[in-house]
């Protein structure tokens, strides 16, 4: 049986409730030429300063930049792993005029957690960028590689951090964990903080996004141990650091990055978000951000994105069960 999430959901549930009750009620068909109009929300389920934070802070200043007759903005609903937020944003129903920027946790925490959504609840729009991660060390920490790691943790537990019980930073650790590893994980709110424990001694090791490790690897205070890519970040840098995959662990971390909608909006609702999204996306800044996160850019929409999230959804079964 899997944990509620109760204390963390207590706040959205009387918003779901009212969601629920308004679906009683008869609305007007949506015209073939709706636009958005006014403010937009897009909530992202996570604090401020975060990746998640960061690409709804681009995606809402792509879409300003395009000059219609609506104004973006980014509204930070944290708490429960993503919980509370993706919780809240049930409350959105039909409501063409909001957006939600999220990311591979939709689809693992219900996994794990007696949560009232899943990833179906919502309507994709687009999946703008996949996102790994590689993981630090403390510059005079006694690891190496991330196959030391593992090594390590057969005799003992390591203690690692996580910004998220089912995030891309659980990802590794599952990953690790299934080559044989022990980890005792201590959870924080976001990348920041991890950092700032493995900065203090907190823990041993941590996982986060190339781009926010990169400070801390330039300055010395951290050495990298691996990436969780595919292949090696194409990075002056970056690309010095080997991939989990060559020090012989069968362990990779992919996540995806997309905007999605509320759940019963029309279909010229979602075909007008899918267009200007991936106008949006035809933008300088958006081609700063995948450059300066070390991201690969995707441009998977509508019913694209849908089947993609159907594929990922059974790979973590697979990781979770």
């Amino acid at each position: 049986m899997k944990p509620p999430l109760r204390m963390a959901l207590a706040a959205s549930s009387a918003c779901t409730l009212l969601a629920g009750c308004s679906m009683l009620n008869t609305t007007p068909a949506i015209p073939d030429d709706w636009t958005p109009r006014g403010s937009v929300s897009a909530l992202v389920a996570f604090a401020p300063g975060g990746g998640s934070d960061r690409s709804a802070r681009v995606v809402a200043e792509s879409l300003n930049d395009l000059d219609a007759d609506f104004n973006v903005n980014v509204q930070n609903r944290e708490g429960g792993s993503g919980a509370v937020g993706w919780a809240t944003f049930l409350a959105e129903q039909g409501n063409g005029n909001a957006l939600l920027v999220a990311e591979s946790a939709l689809n693992t925490l219900p996994l794990v957690y007696d949560v009232p959504f899943t990833y179906r609840d919502f309507t994709p729009l687009v999946m703008f960028a996949e996102d790994s991660r590689m993981v630090v060390a403390d510059a005079d920490a006694p690891y190496e590689t991330c196959a030391d790691l593992v090594e390590a943790g057969r005799d003992a537990p390591v203690r690692t951090g996580s910004s998220g019980r089912t995030g891309a930073d659980a990802l590794v650790t599952a990953e690790f964990e299934r080559n044989g590893g022990q980890f005792s994980v201590v959870p924080y709110g976001s990348t920041g903080e991890v950092l700032t424990a493995l900065m203090g001694g907190q823990i041993e090791v941590a996982p986060a996004s190339a781009a926010s490790v990169r400070p801390y690897l330039e300055s010395g205070d951290f050495k990298a141990l691996c990436t969780l890519t595919p292949e090696r970040y194409d990075d002056p840098l970056m690309g010095g650091v080997p991939t989990a995959l060559e020090q012989g662990l069968d362990a990779e971390v992919t996540i995806w990055r997309g905007v999605l909608a509320p759940d019963g909006i029309s279909r010229v609702q979602r075909d007008y978000w899918v267009d200007a999204i991936l106008d949006a996306m035809d933008s300088d800044l958006y081609r700063d951000y995948i450059e300066d996160d070390l991201l690969l850019p995707a441009d998977l929409a509508g019913e694209e994105f849908e089947d993609y999230l159907d594929d990922y959804d059974a790979q973590m079964q697979e990781v979770f069960r």
